[in-house]
């Protein structure tokens, strides 16, 4: 009885920390330590310096690790006020999150804030007061700016790239194509947001959520969603011809292309299909960080 009683005890642990590996979403923190990582030695090659410096960099670890630990926090408050939307998106994958109590939930989402906080200040007193201004902004995103259409998708690509500019802050060092890029990939960002919007359409028309597919009506939005596909792809074709054809450049060709296919894949609402694609191309231009 006893080990059977044991045995049930492991098995929920285990499923509770499933559900919440889940709610933080593994993955996403798991391309942005990688994207810091690749940033942190383009920096440091462009510098003159090599691998060794970046293992020995104690202060680069403290910033990645407390991008880890605030990441993780923002996307369990995100969660939170999403829950009831979620619930008719995705009900089994909400359901089992509910393994985790909300009472739970909040106490982690704190720990991590402030576990965080900590270990940027470690780094540095500049680095913890960039980690106080992300915390907030993701708070004051998933509480506030998630109800309003327009903004909100703006603010979500800006805080998927925030955690970069604590590489620049802790570097110093500022180069012209990184920061074109960088917004190049946010391009990609906002339109990935606004392609999720139209998977979540239902419960946010259940709920009467603010977002632009329901403001605007269903098609206006698809339309505005391409409008902004468009602008997407003259910045990359700006871009490319700007700074050249190269190796360090494939990426942009990719992603044009890609843009080209979502426009069509787009106008016949295959959204599931684009978003897709914009995970693939987020992963290779996080990659092609190596070749800058």
């Amino acid at each position: 009885m006893t080990a059977n009683s044991n045995l049930e005890g492991k098995n929920k642990l285990a499923f509770k920390l499933i559900a919440l590996f889940s709610n933080i979403r593994w993955y996403n923190i798991l391309l942005t330590v990688l994207a810091q990582y690749l940033s942190a030695y383009v920096i440091i090659s462009h510098s003159g310096g090599n691998y060794w410096q970046l293992i020995y960099d104690f202060k680069l670890h403290a910033i990645v690790l407390a991008s880890v630990f605030s990441i993780a926090a923002g996307f369990i408050v995100n969660n939170f006020y999403d829950f009831e939307k979620d619930l008719i998106n995705r009900p089994k994958v909400t359901l089992f999150n509910t393994l985790i109590s909300k009472n739970t939930t909040l106490n982690i989402y704190l720990i991590f804030n402030i576990i965080a906080v900590l270990i940027a200040l470690i780094a540095s007193f500049k680095i913890c007061i960039f980690f106080l201004v992300f915390i907030f902004s993701f708070w004051f995103y998933s509480h506030k700016i998630q109800k309003t259409p327009f903004i909100k998708e703006f603010a979500a690509s800006i805080l998927s790239v925030t955690s970069f500019f604590a590489i620049i802050l802790h570097y110093a060092k500022f180069y012209p194509f990184i920061f074109v890029y960088g917004v190049f990939f946010m391009s990609l960002v906002y339109s990935r947001e606004l392609v999720k919007q139209f998977q979540n359409y239902k419960g946010d028309m259940a709920l009467n959520n603010s977002s632009i597919p329901v403001l605007l009506g269903f098609d206006k939005a698809r339309y505005f969603s391409i409008f902004i596909l468009m602008l997407s792809f003259f910045f990359g074709f700006s871009i490319l011809v700007f700074f050249g054809f190269s190796i360090g450049n494939y990426f942009l060709i990719i992603a044009l292309v890609s843009i080209f296919t979502n426009l069509f894949l787009l106008k016949y609402n295959h959204f599931r299909t684009v978003n897709l694609v914009y995970k693939i191309l987020i992963v290779l231009g996080i990659f092609n960080l190596l070749l800058i």
